[in-house]
């Protein structure tokens, strides 16, 4: 209980190593650890809403992303945006943990495997969710951007994606990104092949397929130009430009290596999911990212009692807008998935949706701050901290006080004063001369977050824990509890040899490459190479 009267400016302060006792992070099954508290032990935050981790470049965020992915703590599925190529190549060494892994590597780099995936296959002919299923699909598309200009024309641009990819699913059975990129590509065309597929339209059951297909017929016979039809296919054109990537569309492209599906089989093994399309090419091949996604979603929320996930959305502002992120957050805990934003600040969140940047931190259970670079966040950070009530001796105010205890007793004897008043006086004054002033002090004021020592994060637990948690995070590599669980960094690692931590200090170790064993020959990671690595001296 608080005592406003005695902490009257702020109770603000860090959680000792009591209250984190009593918030149950030491023995988290399943957490996601975030960092030693000042005893030197390990905190984990289990909770299944999602998280918040917001650090600039270079501040060492993979201290916190590479424990969760390689230290057994989440048994789980596992799917991460690694547009790096980084996080997902350290931690391809998932056999201790029985995970499968799954690369979407379209670039076919950092010499792991590449494996084909369809973000569609939920989109089927006969399926009697294929109307909601397609919205879904088309919303995550092509979003809205919330420009009050640019609605009509992304909302007609999802109305006529939706429209072509029902039928071509009734005519198919079902559809794949590349060819429905061809469909669109031909759209409103004066060509047979597009006039007998629009002819199609015209025959389907549904008056919303019939609509837009009576819309194209009007709009050919303007010109293509009436009611803004040029400016909706321009949307089209801007959302399916990544379809005309060879690298891409080979990677979306039959025949596929993995389905979504298989994350949430009964009694299935867990997989760890790496999305590795380039950074260079995160705005043009953000419809497909979002289409992985959306496809994973869809998949598990009809499998609500299936392996939970864990989804690490890093650098999630790069893909441009995705209001289904918002939502995510807000109700992803419900599906069984705990979703990461993963950002170099919360500024990033405003790319996605309007106010993203105040409803995905409200809706995450646990947020992470470190590396704070921008005056923005850290005010926020600070006030986030809180207040705290200080008490000090004022020593001006008190010697004043003993002064004045000294002058009314003397003033009995030098003066003659009336001993009763002077008796008031003295006690009165002599209290004052005891007395201690209280003032209000930020916990960590602005500059104090800014200029927080590298290795240290602030975690913010509402309703876990009553205060923030101070903790410092080490080097993966220099944690022994880690070593051999992780192989070696494509940017920083000598080629061929990884760094870990030993009982005598730091070592290089060999990354040993050799035939895989016979029982992890058909796992997806090792299927077409027929090879596994592993570091020297931790066989599996």
């Amino acid at each position: 209980m608080i005592d406003p009267e005695e902490l009257r400016f702020g109770s603000g302060g860090f959680a000792d190593t009591g209250m984190i006792a009593g918030a149950g992070l030491y023995r988290s099954r399943g957490g996601l650890f975030v960092g030693y508290d000042e005893m030197g032990r390990k905190c984990f935050s289990s909770q299944q809403s999602g998280v918040l981790l917001s650090g600039g470049a270079r501040c060492g965020k993979g201290n916190l992303i590479i424990p969760w992915l390689v230290d057994g703590h989440y048994p789980e599925n596992v799917i991460i945006s690694d547009w790096k190529g980084q996080n997902g190549v350290v931690a391809q060494l998932q056999v201790r943990q029985g995970r499968r892994v799954v690369n979407f590597n379209p670039r076919k780099r950092r010499g792991v495997a590449a494996h084909r995936v369809n973000p569609v296959p939920y989109i089927k002919g006969n399926s009697p969710t294929l109307i909601p299923d397609t919205k879904l699909f088309t919303q995550s598309w092509i979003p809205f951007s919330g420009s009050s200009n640019a609605e009509y024309f992304e909302g007609s641009a999802q109305r006529i994606t939706e429209a072509v990819t029902v039928t071509l699913a009734q005519l198919k059975g079902s559809v794949t990104l590349p060819v429905l990129a061809d469909k669109m590509a031909g759209l409103g065309a004066a060509t047979e092949e597009w006039l007998s597929f629009e002819y199609e339209m015209t025959q389907s059951q549904l008056p919303s397929v019939r609509e837009v297909a009576e819309d194209l017929k009007t709009w050919r016979k303007q010109g293509n130009d009436g009611s803004g039809f040029k400016g909706i296919k321009n949307e089209i054109a801007k959302a399916f430009s990544c379809m005309s990537d060879p690298q891409l569309r080979e990677a979306l492209s039959p025949p596929f290596d993995f389905c979504f599906s298989e994350l949430t089989q009964e009694g299935g093994p867990p997989f760890m999911v790496n999305i590795m399309e380039d950074q260079e090419f995160a705005t043009t091949s953000g419809p497909v990212i979002k289409a992985l996604y959306t496809c994973a979603l869809i998949y598990k929320r009809r499998a609500l009692g299936s392996r939970p996930q864990l989804w690490c959305l890093d650098e999630l502002g790069n893909i441009g807008a995705w209001p289904l992120a918002v939502g995510l957050f807000t109700y992803g805990a419900g599906y069984g998935i705990r979703p990461v934003a993963i950002v170099q600040s919360t500024a990033q969140l405003e790319n996605l949706a309007p106010r993203a940047s105040e409803i995905i931190p409200n809706s995450c259970g646990t947020q992470i701050f470190m590396g704070v670079r921008s005056v923005r966040e850290a005010a926020l950070v600070s006030k986030m901290i809180g207040t705290q009530t200080l008490e000090y001796d004022d020593f001006v105010l008190q010697e004043r006080a003993r002064a004045a205890h000294k002058q009314a007793v003397a003033s009995v004897f030098l003066e003659g004063a009336d001993p009763y008043e002077a008796m008031l006086g003295a006690v009165h004054h002599e209290r004052l001369a005891q007395h201690r002033t209280k003032q209000a002090r930020d916990v960590r004021t602005l500059d104090e977050v800014m200029n927080e020592k590298q290795g240290r994060a602030f975690v913010f637990m509402p309703g876990v824990l009553e205060k923030p948690l101070l903790v410092q995070l080490r080097r993966y590599w220099h944690r022994r509890d880690l070593a051999g669980r992780y192989l070696g960094d494509p940017f920083h690692s000598p080629p061929g040899r990884v760094e870990i931590a030993t009982w005598r200090g730091q070592v290089h170790r060999s990354v040993i490459t050799e035939t895989v064993p016979d029982q992890y020959a058909d796992w997806p990671q090792y299927r077409s190479s027929g090879q596994w690595s592993y570091v020297q001296g931790f066989r599996p």
